[in-house]
């Protein structure tokens, strides 16, 4: 009672010192009587900053709670036994003054928190809740015992829903990362956390958890659920206060941007994760059901933190973010798309609609467009920026049955190119549907069907590759926009294009009867016309062809085109271009056993032959470039009339479908045929080969009908140019030609042998060279005649001059015979006249008598005469006689030799009448100017005779 008495007499001063004293000491009991018996003198507000100021924080709060109670009811309880607890004496002996100067030292912290001074006038938010939370935050910054703060507060819950409100989304979010969650990371204080806001609080309470992988990634919803819904019940005191600040300072808070909001800082979070951690965020959607889905601690009681529009707006929000990180995958592995279709599971379990198909179905089973709002019509790939994801009107994103089935084309347009071994990510696919741009979508089919061709398929994978593309090109669905073939990735492609490039990958990975019975004999309907599909296979092979470096078919670039056209050839057999690419693989591979070096060193190649303007001309260079292959002349012939029936620089470009007429290929064979021999003669003489070159003039040149008229010759060298060394008219014609190179033609070999051996071949080379220029007379135009028997004369000069020599040298040996007694000759060696050769390849024999020479000369102009012979004896007969001829002859007067020497005369006297005929027939002034060539008279003199 004497304590009690002493209490009463303390002033208010030493209350205060006092109670400061026992708070210091943790003295509840003592303070509790203080406070209940001197209540005037310490009211709540100064006890409540005393125990703030001066009580320790580390003292368990189960200690002074019931005191705490007492304070906030106002019924305040001195205790059963107050006298014993009070212990004055330690400012009893203290004055009044002294009190009071102690008393206005002391240093009393304010009540409410400097993070809600803002609020200190709040009805929600009274003395008591500032002191709770005041105190929370004293015992966390000075001991960093934060799970004391639940025995602080949570018995005072109930006093106020900002208390309330503020334990659940600052000290429960704190407390399950700091103890339950991550217990092993330290965090930042009890402020610090309460100061954090919109994407900064987000990225802090989330950190951890997007650090993470493997099995534990999925306490990501559970950090969604246990401490970022927990923080969002705060959302709208966080706002306030931002409200309240803004208001202090209008002017600057015009010319910031608008902030998200908190649940929108969540959901750019989730989306920004996604690009990068995309199975985070995948994970977060399957095991967090949004907005509403919060674990409160059961600290909630019943209540709800999310009105009813605001939780519809947030699921929408909700949803479209899901849908937004299916956009925002950027990985084309397929661990990613078969995580992506789990999410657009679980997007169409929250929207009600039908599930997705499964990733491995068919293509029977796969999705088909058939939205009812053409939303990719207006929509663009800006579309496809992160920070328009979100947006509320976003075409592609914003929740609806028409965004997520679209969303479901775009994941399976991503899985169908994975399974076609070209890997592309659904924010790949949808760029490229968004872009509309044909080049892109042409190269991206193109290498999709590289890719199968380089690596071995069965016909059966081939049918489902084939399926899967003509799924990406209409999604299942024969409607499609106006600017656009189709509505699938590939729908800027016409039909025949994607079906083009398929019949190509086909053959280009030689799956033959699989590319004839889909685009040949198909059942059904033809995806491409006959002529589409010649088109193809003929450019295949020719790309082949071209890219050889080798003309033998047996290998390389030609084998592959020679088995293309062997595969489809068959279905085609009307086809002109068809048979004239098999003359010219024919042509190419004949001609790769011979060496052929073109201008500056360069090898021989196929696509030689198509560029060129002039294919017969390769035949020249072969003949010149490789000794003696002018006598494979049938080998030359059939490359020749193959060159010319393919015409291989317009295959690809003859639009012309009606088959090659037989007469008019026989033609142009009959003209390369000619053609050839020319060039074979020609190198015959280069070589000094005249036998053969006369073999081939007289056996193969020696035409049956009468020589092309100068429009027939047109027609039949229309296909070929001339040859750049010999330029032609229309109207020639390659035998008399070549006839008359072959008589002009003269052998050194030939001239000289008469003084290195007995034979004497270069009279019957003379012979060869005038039954030449003889044919070549008969087969050339009238406009050529002078220039054939120019030559004609000098031959015959030439072998007059012979003729003569061979007379004298009889002559002498029949003089030297006559001047020789009898029987003198016995024993000596008498120079026999040698007989001459009398045909072709003959070979010096033994000497013979002059009967046999003049016998053997005889019968070698009979034959030499051909086919003029009728003729051309009449001719002589009545018209022409060679007088000098038979006076150079007058000294044989045997028989046969005579004979021979009339028959000599005869076929001179045949080749001049043809030619006076000729000339006559002519114009008159070429009569008159070349018949003293001949000795000829003019038509009408002897018609005067």
């Amino acid at each position: 009672m004497a304590s009690l008495q002493k209490l009463r007499q303390l002033s208010a001063a030493h209350c205060v010192l006092l109670a400061v004293q026992y708070a210091t000491e943790s003295n509840i009991a003592a303070l509790r009587a203080l406070t209940a018996l001197r209540d005037a003198d310490l009211p709540l507000d100064l006890t409540l900053r005393i125990l703030l100021s001066y009580l320790p924080e580390e003292l368990e709060p189960s200690a002074y709670i019931e005191f705490l109670h007492e304070l906030a009811t106002g019924a305040r309880n001195p205790g059963d036994n107050a006298a014993a607890s009070l212990d004055i004496a330690s400012v009893a002996e203290l004055s009044v003054s002294r009190a009071k100067k102690r008393r206005k030292a002391l240093d009393l912290l304010p009540i409410a928190h400097p993070h809600h001074t803002q609020h200190a006038t709040d009805d929600e938010l009274d003395t008591f809740s500032h002191f709770l939370i005041h105190r929370a935050h004293r015992i966390d910054a000075q001991t960093g015992l934060l799970d004391l703060i639940p025995q602080l507060l949570v018995p005072f819950l109930g006093h106020t829903e900002y208390l309330r409100t503020w334990f659940i989304s600052t000290v429960l979010p704190l407390l399950r990362l700091n103890y339950e969650y991550y217990p092993q990371t330290a965090s930042g204080s009890l402020s610090d956390f309460a100061s954090l806001k919109g994407k900064t609080a987000i990225d802090y309470q989330l950190s951890q958890a997007r650090n993470i992988s493997g099995a534990d990634a999925h306490n990501v919803a559970r950090d969604l659920k246990g401490v970022v819904a927990p923080w969002m019940c705060g959302a709208n005191e966080r706002k306030r206060r931002k409200l309240s600040s803004d208001g202090r300072r209008a002017s600057i808070a015009q010319d910031q941007p608008q902030e998200p909001d908190d649940w929108d800082c969540l959901f750019q979070w989730i989306l920004h994760t996604s690009k990068d951690n995309f199975s985070l965020a995948a994970i977060a959607f399957r095991e967090w059901d949004g907005p509403e889905d919060m674990d409160l601690g059961g600290y909630e009681e019943g209540r709800d933190y999310v009105d009813d529009e605001q939780q519809r707006q947030l699921e929408m929000k909700y949803a479209q973010t899901a849908l937004a990180c299916l956009y925002l995958a950027d990985s084309a592995d397929t661990a990613t798309l078969q995580t992506a279709h789990s999410l657009l599971s679980r997007i169409c379990d929250l929207m009600n609609n039908d599930p997705p198909p499964d990733l491995n179905a068919g293509v029977d089973a796969l999705p088909s467009y058939n939205l009812r709002n053409p939303l990719l019509r207006d929509s663009t790939i800006s579309l496809l920026q992160e920070q328009r994801l979100l947006e509320p009107n976003n075409a592609i994103t914003k929740p609806s049955e028409d965004t997520v089935q679209l969303i479901q084309l775009m994941l399976f347009s991503a899985y169908t190119l994975s399974s076609l071994e070209h890997p592309t990510s659904i924010r790949e696919v949808a760029k490229m549907s968004l872009r509309d741009d044909r080049p892109e979508q042409l190269s991206l089919l193109q290498k999709i069907l590289y890719k199968l061709g380089s690596s071995r398929k069965e016909d059966e994978r081939w049918i489902n590759a084939r399926q899967k593309l003509l799924w990406l090109w209409n999604w299942g669905t024969q409607s499609h926009d106006d600017d656009r073939h189709a509505q699938g990735i590939f729908g800027m492609l016409e039909s025949s294009t994607v079906e083009t490039e398929i019949l190509k990958a086909l053959i280009e990975s030689s799956h033959y009867p699989l590319a004839v019975q889909t685009y040949i004999k198909s059942s059904t309907a033809q995806p491409l016309t006959s002529r589409e599909v010649e088109q193809v296979v003929l450019t295949s092979a020719m790309n082949h062809y071209d890219n050889a470096s080798n003309g033998n078919r047996t290998r390389g670039g030609m084998k592959r085109a020679a088995e293309i056209i062997a595969a489809f050839s068959p279905h085609f057999p009307q086809s002109s271009r068809f048979q004239r690419m098999q003359a010219l693989l024919s042509a190419t591979h004949a001609m790769s056993f011979y060496s052929l070096i073109l201008e500056h060193g360069v090898p021989f190649q196929p696509v030689n032959i198509r560029v060129s303007s002039n294919p017969l001309s390769l035949v020249r260079k072969l003949l010149s470039q490789n000794g003696g292959s002018y006598t494979k002349l049938d080998d030359l012939i059939s490359i020749g009339q193959n060159l010319v029936v393919s015409k291989p620089a317009t295959i690809m470009e003859d639009e012309d479908e009606t088959p090659l007429d037989a007469s008019a290929v026989g033609r142009r064979k009959a003209a390369a045929e000619r053609r050839v021999i020319g060039m074979a003669i020609d190198a015959a003489l280069a070589e000094d080969d005249f036998e053969t070159a006369y073999s081939y003039v007289v056996n193969r040149l020696t035409p049956s009908t009468p020589a092309a008229t100068p429009s027939a010759t047109s027609q039949l060298f229309a296909f070929a140019l001339p040859d750049v060394d010999e330029p032609e008219d229309d109207a020639e014609d390659v035998a008399w030609r070549a006839a008359l190179r072959a008589g002009r033609y003269s052998s050194s070999t030939a001239n000289n042998s008469w003084t290195q051996s007995a034979a004497r071949p270069d009279l019957r080379r003379l012979e060869q060279r005038m039954e030449l220029l003889s044919q070549a007379l008969i087969l050339a135009p009238t406009s050529h005649l002078e220039e054939v028997l120019s030559v004609w004369q000098q031959c015959e000069a030439e072998t007059t001059a012979l003729l003569a020599e061979e007379t004298a040298a009889e002559e002498r040996f029949n003089d030297a015979a006559d001047r020789k007694l009898p029987g003198t000759f016995v024993n000596e060696t008498i120079a026999i006249q040698p007989r001459r050769e009398v045909g072709r390849g003959a070979t010096e024999e033994a000497p013979l008598g002059l009967f046999d020479v003049a016998r053997g000369a005889a019968a070698a102009f009979s034959k030499s005469a051909f086919p003029l012979r009728g003729s051309a004896q009449a001719a002589s007969n009545t018209t022409l006689k060679d007088n000098n001829m038979s006076s150079s002859r007058a000294s044989l007067d045997f028989s046969d030799s005579g004979s021979m020497n009339e028959d000599r005369v005869r076929k001179r006297d045949m080749v001049a009448s043809a030619a006076t005929g000729a000339l006559a027939t002519g114009t008159g002034a070429l009569a008159s100017g070349l018949g003293w060539m001949l000795g000829a008279k003019p038509v009408h003199e002897q018609e005067r005779e």
